[in-house]
């Protein structure tokens, strides 16, 4: 990657080197290839330039701070490139692929910004005083802009129109006319945004289609949120709620467009609301609102269709006679006769439990009612809109609620009658008793992990860890979202009863282990070069087998999954503030792990804001974040240099930024080479087996393991 440097004391006639850099910006662009980086030093650019700065695709420009380096002026936007001639004079253009990072920008006869292609990255900025707009994205630009300042600019901060898409994130907007206006088809992603003190701070015009989620649009001097024509924002629906927050002088949201606007889970006064807009019951429990259970005291439902019967094989050995005609020989009789015991459930007039029947919410309170009645309340009693008090479970409803077992919806209803879901189950129990957060790479056994909810992840961690779930057929497969049974709720709470020791443990193979994979696995014999390494992590929970009771050594490592290991083994404590990553979603797995991976410095993201989670960890990566995350350091760096790196037949490969960190990590033996132990191979994919090595050596470092020999461990003499 070329880097050009730009200097207020260089010289256009210079090299643009670190030593002798260009002085404006202008020249440095020209010089400037795909790849590179534009590095300015502190000071300001105005003189000599010639604007607009035309950013081709594929450069960065780069300050050091947003407030050391500012650009001021202005040059004639091509019309060609700037649609409906939005702005006619503009500081910057930024190509496709284009980067500006750490910069001010100011403007005062037009605007800052202008994006028109492609993807252009806008991070870290600050748009200052521009006299039309901060930012302005047309045609089919995609960008993506986060954590800019947009402050007091005449027009707008943000305009985008024509088609433009793309993603605005966790940006500041101040004391504009406008904060973000979008219009014509445009149809980004607006989320978590501060607008402060704007006259208006978002308004959506034509056909527009913006997605609008946790925005905060507060002390506007008029409107907070206006839509005309034939604009069509998404500012929540019941099962994904908005989350923004509106709040203006005149009116929080004024809607001018013929079509109703739809809002869910907004926070906003009525009182100042203009025009046609629906207000929209959240669907979505409060977290510890669950599914649930059963009670014998209940009207009797259709008998559903018959399973088909399970494989014997996991059955072998257990006691399934039961009292219900239906239950025996089935996986769950164990469970429910330990429950029948003490009285806790009752099976149906006719002798049947009839354990794959669905329960309700009702069901489930009075179940947990009658099975933790010592649990103490936590807070205030709420009076359901729906639950009359002659309703048969209204005490255990009551109970359950006080105890924080359950909780209702937002719109003040309980929904008895409900059927819930496995992971709703899950949290309530987790909730109630008070078991607080588990290590999200517990997760890991799961193979459906995926589909568990951001709210319940932790939860459910603690649920594995303390066994509390029970899976049949398969113990890898939560299936988070499945209503839950009778059998299976049963069976959830008898395991709840085991965890707050009032009730005596019973074997059954389809209780989740976090470290179930700890068995022997099917590809790793006894003399494997790394199985007393891996052995120990996977009896913490720190790593896990795979379903087909394999756990693949020389199968690649993820980032995220590596992730999920470090997390694991250190619980590292955060030394930097948390950041974005736009392959990271909320709801993926492992994306608790990768925060704190990177919060504990170690690991990091791309330029371009990804983290590539699931792409191979090469053994580079896992040796740097080892000596980086645990601040390793070498005895004697300089003297230690050359000799450490003789012993590496491949040293030629070691990147000249990495050298340091490879010496330290070879100091200190977390380098393990198999079978070659002369080859490196820096640059390849860290295999399972390897990352465990080097994690469980860092642990042999920290005290935390004791020192085993390998004879793949390179070791200086």
């Amino acid at each position: 990657m070329a880097v050009v440097y730009v200097s207020p004391t260089g010289r256009d006639l210079d090299e643009g080197t670190a030593q002798f850099p260009f002085r404006t910006v202008t020249r440095a662009l020209q010089r400037a290839r795909p790849g590179g980086v534009v590095q300015l030093a502190p000071g300001a650019y105005q003189a000599g330039e010639r604007f607009p700065l035309v950013v081709p695709a594929g450069v960065t420009i780069a300050g050091t701070t947003r407030q050391a380096v500012v650009i001021t002026g202005g040059g004639p936007a091509d019309n060609a490139t700037n649609d409906n001639a939005i702005t006619d004079n503009v500081t910057v253009v930024l190509g496709d692929r284009a980067q500006l990072r750490e910069v001010t920008i100011t403007n005062p006869q037009g605007s800052g910004i202008l994006a028109n292609e492609g993807v252009a990255l806008v991070v870290n900025n600050r748009l200052l005083n521009c006299q039309q707009h901060g930012l302005v994205a047309t045609q089919k630009a995609c960008p993506f802009i986060s954590k800019n300042e947009f402050i007091g600019n005449g027009g707008s901060g943000l305009t985008m129109r024509a088609q433009a898409k793309g993603e605005i994130r966790q940006n500041i907007f101040e004391r504009t006319g406008e904060g973000i206006v979008i219009g014509d088809q445009a149809a980004p992603l607006v989320i978590d945004n501060q607008l402060t003190g704007n006259r208006y701070a978002i308004v959506t015009a034509n056909f527009a289609r913006p997605v609008l989620r946790k925005n905060q649009a507060i002390a506007s001097q008029e409107v907070a949120l206006w839509v005309k024509d034939r604009a069509e924002p998404d500012i929540g629906h019941p099962q994904d709620l908005g989350e923004n927050q509106f709040e203006g002088k005149t009116d929080d949201i004024r809607n001018d467009a013929a079509a109703p606007l739809a809002t869910a889970g907004n926070q906003l006064n009525p009182i100042r609301v203009q025009g046609l807009v629906t207000y929209l019951a959240s669907q979505i429990p409060a977290e510890v609102a669950v599914p649930a259970v059963l009670l014998g005291n209940v009207e009797p439902t259709p008998l559903p269709l018959p399973l088909p019967s399970p494989d014997p094989d996991p059955l072998a050995g257990l006691s399934l006679d039961s009292r219900f005609n239906d239950l025996v020989g089935h996986w769950s009789a164990p469970f429910v006769e330990a429950l029948a015991e003490k009285a806790l459930v009752k099976g149906f007039i006719d002798g049947t439990f009839r354990p794959d029947s669905q329960v309700t919410r009702a069901q489930f309170a009075a179940l947990v009612a009658a099975s933790f009645p010592t649990v103490e309340a936590i807070r205030p009693p709420i009076r359901f809109r729906d639950v009359a008090t002659s309703f048969w479970a209204a005490p255990a409803i009551r109970q359950a609620q006080v105890q924080g077992f359950i909780a209702g919806f937002p719109d003040g209803m309980f929904r008895p009658d409900a059927p819930m879901t496995r992971v709703q189950a899950i949290v309530a129990l987790v909730n109630g008793l008070a078991l607080g957060s588990g290590r999200s790479e517990s997760l890991l056994v799961y193979r459906d992990r995926a589909q568990i909810p951001s709210y319940a992840i932790e939860p459910v961690a603690a649920a594995t860890q303390r066994e509390l779930i029970v899976s049949y057929p398969n113990p890898y497969q939560l299936r988070p979202l499945d209503p839950i049974t009778r059998a299976e709720t049963a069976a959830l709470v008898h395991q709840a009863l085991v965890a707050a020791g009032t009730t005596p443990r019973l074997a059954s193979p389809f209780i989740s282990q976090a470290a179930a994979a700890a068995a022997n696995f099917t590809d790793l014999s006894a003399r494997h070069w790394a199985k007393s390494f891996i052995d120990p992590l996977v009896q913490k929970g720190w790593l896990s087998g795979f379903r087909d009771g394999s756990f693949q050594p020389d199968a690649p490592m993820t980032r995220a999954q590596f992730a999920a290991l470090i997390v694991g083994a250190f619980d590292p404590a955060p030394v930097r503030p948390a950041i974005s990553f736009r392959d990271v979603p909320e709801s993926f797995w492992g994306a608790l792990v990768i925060q704190r991976a990177y919060r504990a410095n170690f690991m990091s993201g791309f330029p371009d804001l990804t983290f590539d989670p699931n792409y191979p960890l090469t053994k580079l990566q896992a040796l740097l974040a080892l000596v980086s995350g645990l601040n390793l350091k070498s005895a004697d760096l300089l003297r230690a240099r050359s000799r450490s790196l003789q012993v590496y037949t491949d040293r030629a490969d070691i990147p000249t930024y990495a050298i340091d960190a490879v010496v330290c990590a070879t100091q200190l033996g977390l380098v393990f080479n198999h079978p070659v132990l002369s080859e490196l191979r820096p640059s390849r994919a860290a295999s399972r087996a390897e990352v465990s090595a080097m994690v469980y050596q860092a642990l042999v470092l920290a005290d935390k393991m004791p020192a085993i020999a390998s004879p793949d461990q390179v070791i200086l003499s």
